[in-house]
């Protein structure tokens, strides 16, 4: 029995021994994790059974140790299997919790032991986990899934797993009468393993026929790929921009593509087998040296070489190219080097932008212009050197701060705008802004702005230049206020060439002036506005210097009128071109005025006759040069003093343009007339005899004859006086014929003053009658009860003569007062001052008088009260002549009862106001002359 035993042990050792080292020779062979975790599963069942062969044969004591080491065996290929199970299938779900299960099972063991149960039960769950994943891992083959598809051997496995599984899990239930019945029931079960080994194996043979298959098929794709890859890349490199050379070990030329064919100037036949130094010629760009190919470092080294900078290709036809080169080995499967290729272009247009950015990168950085950049968030990435003089900041300050460090915020909204222009796409004109610098002091600058684009034309940032026109504003202000000082001063001021005159530059004052467009003057010269010669001018200009010149010229306006001008002249170096300054200032008012104040020097301003100044200096003249003869007239207008003081001197102005008027009608030749003196004339008469002397006198006295004088609609009396005298010889001086003329005509004054004054006086006081009518009916009244009233009182004859002219000329003064004055009532406190002046006009119009003369202070003082409350002079009591006391007593009582008053109260209002008004022993006197 126990032979049996014996052999059927030995049977399943070496079966598991078969199945370990299957497992681990497959697993060298694919290298599988699965495979190597059921070799393991199957070794740990190999082991297992060592232990049970030495129970059995061996005396090894089957104690709880040695029980407990085989059942951990059994457990540890359960749990490699299963864990072979989970990689093979790539199953994930539940693979820890399956796991956390099986280790369930030591402790159901250990609790059977502990309980002394039957050890078939005790291993019952570990056996039935493994019947399970037997069959599931058929259930997951016959589902068609992990077998290929050209075998049989999947399909037969399966079905071997699903036995072996059955078998497993009802294991715990088969009933085993003796340890031989036990043992053959594993003899079984072993066979079925080696089967499904076997036919494991057919899968790995019919996997592999398969795979093999798939690789031969798949070589041949590679083949063809490869070609293909071979044709493009034969292509590629034939059509590439670069240029290619490729060359064995000797450097001996395999391959070159037309772009080095074209830059080395060698064609592929001519090419092909040369040296490479022969065609690849390469030197030094900037001294000229030949320089080291690099193919032999490559073949030494087996590593990428590249060209030292600055190198250049001298081509077959002499150019000589800029080149950017690598060389690099080309290799064999086993990493030998077989040869070098070269890759080349033609980098002379890199190198000249390269130079080119090198001297922009300088100019740049150099430049005194504010150059820089920011980003679209608006920090600050480049920063120049002007950047730092215009705004205070160093590059190392600035950079990574916010462009608004140096934009007031009353700007930003304007750097903003722009900002949404240029990312619009739309062009940004330089333009005017305000920054500020570090110090904070604000500056103008001149913006020039760009947006700036990556490769893909995206936005990423702006450029700015920045310059600074802060003094150049503060020229501009200068310059601006200069030009407007420039324009609207009224002096004329004009540039112009100095070799011909032509003007360069004018003002608005020039423009008016002449009368012309400024584009019409800019196209002429200054010698066709002025009267002055070219030579002359510029021989003027040279002499004077840096001082310049005066001059004065007439210059022609557009219209044709002539203006008088004084041009200040100098000459002055201007951006290397001599010019001629001319500041004009229109005089002509002034030379007028000149003229009027020489032509007032000789003249008379009222009559325009020639003055007393003039009329000396021709007699002297006329003495000097010992003209003979020459005749003289002396003319007084008689009256005209009184005419003065009367009517006013309006009226005596006229009266003297009327005599002037005459002698100028008179004489229209060579004659000299002259104003000399307030109401006297002269007249020479250069070359004339006494005869035509006497004819002239009788010409003027024949017009003064005929001649009215009117005023404001009045006549009045007209006369001259005349004198007149001859020099004959030259003993005689023109002094003393101006004294004969003068006495003469002194003669004839008194012979005309008295008849003349009476009428000038009867004029006078008809004049006075007709403007105050309202008095003339008082006069006869007021003279007579005067006269009266005097001899009531015995006054002397002389002094009733007196009375009686007082009476009839007190207010003869009246004539000088104006209407309005005389009519107002009642009168204002500035037309009372003027009414109260009769006395005074009275007075001097009987002073002119000779039949009044001796009453002139009694005229005066007419007005004067007792208590010296009248006027002009205020006098009081006795101080006022007796006349006057008389004349305003008499003239008070007329007044009253002519407005009315009954005798009886006029009489009573005079001696009311006696002591204050009148004197109050002449209205006693005068109270009972009336009574009587």
């Amino acid at each position: 029995m126990f032979e049996g035993i014996h052999v059927s042990l030995n049977y399943q050792i070496l079966i598991l021994l078969f199945l370990a080292s299957f497992y681990l020779f497959i697993h060298n062979a694919e290298k599988e994790k699965y495979i190597l975790l059921w070799g393991a599963a199957w070794g740990s069942d190999f082991i297992r059974y060592i232990f049970e062969y030495a129970i059995i044969y061996r005396d090894l004591p089957s104690v709880f140790s040695i029980q407990v080491l085989i059942y951990l065996l059994t457990f540890f290929s359960l749990l490699f299997f299963s864990l072979g199970f989970f990689n093979y299938f790539k199953v994930d779900a539940g693979y820890k919790k399956y796991l956390g299960m099986l280790f369930a099972f030591p402790v159901w063991y250990f609790m059977g032991k502990f309980l002394n149960v039957a050890n078939f039960l005790a291993v019952f769950p570990t056996y039935f986990s493994l019947g399970l994943i037997q069959f599931i891992s058929s259930t997951f083959i016959l589902r068609k899934k992990y077998y290929y598809k050209e075998g049989l051997s999947g399909i037969i496995m399966a079905l071997f797993m699903l036995i072996i599984g059955m078998r497993e899990i009802t294991f715990p239930f088969i009933k085993h009468f003796n340890l031989r019945n036990y043992f053959i029931d594993f003899d079984l079960l072993f066979t079925l393993k080696l089967i499904l080994v076997l036919f494991l194996l057919m899968q790995f043979y019919e996997g592999a026929v398969w795979k093999l298959a798939n690789f031969n098929k798949r070589q041949e794709e590679l083949l063809n790929s490869l070609y293909q890859e071979k044709e493009k890349l034969n292509i590629t490199l034939r059509s590439i921009g670069d240029g290619v050379i490729a060359t064995d070990t000797k450097g001996r030329i395999e391959f070159i593509n037309p772009t080095a064919g074209k830059l080395t100037g060698y064609e592929e036949g001519e090419a092909l087998g040369k040296n490479i130094e022969e065609v690849f010629r390469i030197i030094n760009e900037a001294t000229g040296e030949k320089a080291e190919v690099p193919v032999e470092k490559v073949l030494k080294s087996g590593q990428v070489q590249g060209l030292a900078n600055h190198t250049a290709l001298l081509s077959k036809d002499g150019r000589i190219i800029s080149i950017a080169d690598s060389a690099s080995p080309i290799k064999d499967a086993k990493g030998n080097v077989i040869g070098v290729v070269l890759v080349f272009s033609d980098v002379t247009e890199k190198r000249e932008y390269e130079k080119l950015l090198k001297q922009y990168e300088f100019i740049v950085k150099t430049s005194e212009e504010g150059i820089g950049s920011f980003d679209l968030e608006g920090k600050i990435k480049t920063w120049n050197r002007g950047c730092e003089k215009i705004y205070g900041y160093k590059a190392e300050e600035i950079i990574g701060k916010h462009i608004y460090t140096v934009i007031p915020e009353f700007e930003r909204d304007k750097i903003n705008r722009v900002i949404e222009r240029l990312l619009k796409g739309e062009e940004v004109a330089p333009y005017e802004g305000i920054r500020i610098r570090k110090d904070g002091r604000y500056i103008n600058v001149l913006v020039s702005i760009a947006a700036i684009k990556d490769e893909l034309g995206r936005y990423t940032g702006i450029s700015f230049i920045s310059h600074d026109i802060t003094e150049e504003k503060k020229t501009m202000l200068l310059l601006k206020r200069y030009k407007l000082l420039f324009d609207s001063i009224n002096d004329i001021i004009f540039f112009a060439r100095f070799d011909d005159g032509k003007i360069v530059e004018a003002n608005k004052a020039a423009e008016r002036a002449y009368g012309y467009k400024i584009e019409e003057l800019l196209n002429m010269y200054i010698f066709s506005l002025c009267n002055c010669k070219k030579e002359g001018l510029f021989s003027l200009l040279e002499k004077s210097g840096e001082e310049g010149v005066i001059l004065n010229f007439e210059y022609a306006k557009k219209s044709g009128e002539l203006f008088y001008g004084e041009a200040n002249m100098i000459t002055v170096d201007f951006e290397e071109e001599k010019l001629i300054m001319a500041v004009v200032r229109d005089v002509t008012e002034r030379k007028l005025a000149e003229e009027q104040i020489r032509h007032i020097g000789t003249h008379d301003l009222l009559t325009g006759l020639y003055n007393r100044n003039f009329f000396e200096e021709k007699l002297m003249e006329f003495e000097e040069r010992g003209i003979i003869p020459v005749g003289l007239i002396l003319c007084d207008v008689d009256g005209l003093k009184l005419i003065n003081d009367t009517i006013g001197h309006k009226a005596g102005d006229q009266l003297l343009k009327k005599a002037s008027g005459i002698l100028q009608e008179c004489f229209k030749g060579e004659e000299v007339v002259a104003r000399i003196g307030g109401d006297e004339f002269a007249i020479i008469l250069p070359g004339s005899d006494r005869g035509s002397l006497e004819e002239a006198v009788a010409s003027i006295r024949e017009k003064v004859g005929k001649t009215i004088f009117q005023f404001e609609g009045e006549e009045y009396p007209f006369s001259i006086s005349i004198g007149y005298s001859i020099k004959v010889n030259s003993l005689q001086k023109l002094e003393q014929v101006f004294k004969e003329a003068d006495d003469s005509m002194y003669r004839e004054k008194l012979f005309h003053k008295r008849s003349h004054y009476r009428k000038m006086l009867d004029s006078i006081l008809r004049t006075y009658r007709v403007r105050r009518p309202e008095f003339t009916r008082f006069e006869e009244e007021i003279k007579k009860l005067s006269i009266e009233f005097a001899r009531h009182i015995k006054l002397s004859p002389i002094r009733i003569k007196n009375l009686e002219l007082l009476a009839e000329f007190r207010d003869i003064g009246m004539v000088g007062i104006s209407e309005k004055v005389l009519k107002d009532n009642p009168l204002t406190d500035e037309e009372l001052k003027e009414y109260k002046k009769h006395c005074e006009i009275g007075y001097r119009i009987a002073l002119s008088s000779p039949d009044l003369a001796y009453i002139a202070d009694m005229i005066l003082m007419h007005h004067e009260n007792w208590d010296g409350t009248g006027y002009p002079l205020g006098l009081k009591g006795e101080e006022i002549p007796y006349e006057c006391r008389i004349v305003s007593i008499v003239e008070a009582y007329v007044r009253m009862i002519n407005k009315g008053m009954s005798k009886e109260k006029a009489l009573y209002e005079l001696k009311k106001s006696a002591g204050g008004l009148f004197d109050p022993i002449l209205v006693e006197k005068f109270l009972d002359f009336m009574r009587d």
